[in-house]
């Protein structure tokens, strides 16, 4: 029997190789594994044949992984028993880890001292669907972070694993400082977030025993990404990952890794937030290289990790206790930078708020931290794990052909709530909306910057600060938010799209010396408040209900628009939020989708900025005086284009205090996807502006050969 299996793969049956436990022969059992037949006391299994009591059958996927990761490093004894049962893996079409045939077999003699060819066929098997990963369909690499898709879990496939190994391995190498580091791992509650936040683990690990480092990670278990955030500077961890694809939908995933305490250089973000674009970068270049094979530390160290060795690095020591001082930190830094205190057994006085974690990680504990300041909340679609609606709550609802939010507009309007938030699935995003029947209850992304900017800055000149005061935008926010800014003389910083944009830049500021209190992406809406390294829908609720509980503030913000637009102002007059909201300003804004056949970044750019120059503004000059094409890079704006020229870009119209932009921006992972954005502070510059940016698009892009 052994012979025919072995004739089937066309090697040799059992001559001459040996067992490295008791020097007998091995015997091939079906067509998968080759064992030894020669032990004492193994059962007897099959016409007398002794085989290893870890019973062995025909294993597929999963399985064969685990029965694969038994092997002891190097001369691929099976740990329990002494027993070989080394098991050769090779790629099939589909990618997938199957077994040659009689692999037990190849060997002429017994196995030499330190052999690793168990490891090493592992090994290239490693690289091989970290390859076929990067290679796939869906696949988005970006300094915000890496997802992908992977189904409905609660598995994910081996190509997978082996991306997310690459990328722990890679991130490991550059965090971990050496001595006993700390890493953390959280995620939100997608089905596949406990096999992703494994399969990182395993990369930590191999590249902690690459370093020589002694690694220690904290599992926080489900978490949103704040927390997370914060939990690395509360436990001052070397760094971590947030398991998470954001508001994307449930059958996506992906991570985002987090800037450790002991991370420094010109390109280092804050502590907590995610890598800064540079180090992103460096971290994906790096994976780039790996599956090249270069590194063959990597597929050692990595195939030498197996599953119990992930669980022991998980729970051996206590992870129950770090998370419970996070979340306390959490609650200080909040109550610090709000000037709040507790209400502890006090009444709940602010609100009533609605929230609608949608069964994301913000499920209970987005509720208890507002209870905690005084909020009275109330929480629908709050299973963990159990989202009743769409993930991206900004978009429209498929089964009622209406906007996502006006749900949750309805909710807080039957529940008498004074507004509502919905948050997405790791709730660093919290949309804004009043209660009503209809889309005019829903809270516009750009308002809701510009809104949170008003308060934020009110706060502040109430407080007294002599700094000087700065907010930093991204280059896709509306002008309002600008106008906004102006009316307190703070200076206004651009930075190109991304959140880890406009925190590294408000970090880099308050350095120089500015008071910055808060940043904002207004295409979406996040805002990020005091010294938060990330978007908080949290934050951006707390903001909406201490709007009404704190009258000065909103009295201010009404004192310092209306001087800015000449209008008087009753500071005796009560004001709801519903009238907070409609006193900030808003500009017609379009957000749109555009395409076009394969052209590089720089190119389009300039077949735009030829048009614009020869054939629009003749037209436009009439109504205004200047324009000036703008590019931006990170966190700065620049002069000029550099690198691929993939920044963003956009042209800016001004006549005296009037004015307009298109943005354009192509996205990095989707060739030729292209967002614009045409804002104006005129309604009528914007009926003119808005075609005239589609026929400049279009022309760039029509003409291309």
């Amino acid at each position: 029997m052994a012979n025919r299996a072995a004739d089937r793969s066309g090697q040799c049956g059992a001559v001459g190789a040996l067992c490295a436990a008791c020097r007998g022969h091995w015997h091939s059992v079906g067509h998968r594994f080759a064992v030894c037949h020669a032990v004492r006391g193994h059962r007897v299994l099959d016409r007398g044949r002794r085989v290893c009591p870890d019973r062995l059958r025909p294993l597929h996927g999963r399985r064969l992984v685990a029965a694969a990761d038994r092997l002891q490093r190097g001369d691929g004894v099976c740990a329990a028993d002494g027993v070989l049962l080394r098991a050769e893996l090779r790629t099939a079409a589909d990618h997938r880890l199957q077994a040659h045939a009689g692999t037990g077999c190849r060997r002429t003699g017994g196995p030499k001292p330190g052999d690793d060819s168990g490891i090493i066929d592992r090994g290239f098997a490693l690289i091989d669907l970290l390859r076929a990963s990067l290679d796939g369909a869906g696949l988005v690499q970006s300094f915000s972070g890496v997802r992908t898709i992977l189904g409905q879990g609660p598995e994910i496939s081996p190509e997978h694993e082996a991306l997310a190994c690459a990328y722990g391995y890679c991130y490991a190498r550059r965090a971990l400082p050496g001595g006993k580091p700390t890493l953390l791992l959280g995620r939100d509650p997608r089905p596949t977030g406990a096999a992703l936040g494994r399969a990182l683990v395993r990369g930590f690990v191999a590249g902690a025993n690459r370093t020589g480092a002694r690694l220690r990670i904290i599992d926080l278990g489900i978490i949103t990404t704040p927390l997370a955030e914060t939990a690395v500077r509360s436990l001052r961890s070397d760094g971590g990952v947030m398991v998470t694809a954001s508001h994307n939908p449930i059958e996506h995933n992906g991570f985002k890794f987090l800037t450790g305490c002991s991370a420094s250089g010109p390109h280092t973000a804050p502590p907590g937030a995610l890598l800064s674009a540079p180090a992103m970068a460096e971290v994906i270049s790096d994976v780039a290289e790996l599956a090249k094979g270069g590194d063959t530390a990597f597929a050692r160290l990595a195939s030498s990790i197996d599953s119990e060795s992930v669980e022991t690095a998980l729970t051996d020591h206590d992870n129950e206790s770090p998370r419970i001082q996070a979340e306390r930190a959490y609650l200080d830094v909040i109550g610090r930078d709000w000037g709040i205190a507790p209400h502890c057994l006090k009444p709940l006085t602010l609100g009533p708020a609605l929230l609608d974690p949608n069964g994301g990680a913000g499920c209970g504990i987005d509720a208890r931290v507002l209870e905690h300041f005084g909020v009275r909340v109330i929480e629908i679609n709050a299973e963990l794990g159990y989202p009743e609606h769409g993930i991206d709550t900004d978009g429209i609802d498929p089964a009622s052909g209406r906007h996502m939010l006006l749900r949750v507009a309805r909710a807080a309007a039957r529940e008498r709530a004074h507004f509502g938030v919905a948050f997405d699935y790791d709730a660093d995003r919290g949309n804004l909306v009043l209660p009503g029947h209809d889309e005019t209850a829903i809270i516009a992304p750009q308002q809701v910057a510009a809104f949170n900017i008003a308060l934020a800055l009110a706060r502040r000149r109430l407080q007294g600060a002599d700094g000087s005061l700065a907010v930093v935008i991204s280059d896709a926010t509306s002008l309002a938010s600008e106008r906004v800014a102006a009316a307190f003389d703070a200076h206004v910083f651009h930075v190109e799209t991304g959140e880890i944009n406009v925190v590294t830049k408000m970090h880099s500021l308050r350095h120089e010396g500015y008071d910055v209190p808060v940043g904002v992406e207004g295409a979406n809406g996040g805002t990020i408040f005091e010294t938060s390294t990330c978007r908080d829908g949290l934050q951006a609720a707390l903001s909406a209900a201490l709007a009404e509980s704190q009258p000065e503030v909103a009295r201010e913000w009404m004192r310092i628009a209306c001087g800015a637009n000449g209008d008087s102002f009753d500071p005796s007059k009560p004001l709801s939020l519903p009238e907070l909201v409609a006193s900030v300003p808003v500009n017609p804004n379009v957000f749109l989708k555009m395409s076009s056949p394969p052209i590089s970044h720089g190119e389009l750019k300039r077949r735009m900025e030829d048009h614009f120059s020869r054939t629009l503004w003749p037209s436009l000059g009439s109504r205004f005086e200047a324009y000036e094409f703008q590019n931006f890079e990170g966190t700065q704006q620049v002069a000029e284009r550099t690198g691929d020229e993939s920044g963003a870009w956009r042209v800016l119209l001004s006549a005296g205090a009037r004015r307009a932009f298109v943005f354009v921006r192509g996205s990095r992972t989707e060739a030729g996807v292209w967002r614009m954005i045409v804002d104006a502070d005129d309604p009528a510059d914007f009926a003119v502006i808005e075609p005239a940016a589609r026929a400049m698009f279009n022309y760039a892009a029509d003409s291309v050969v």
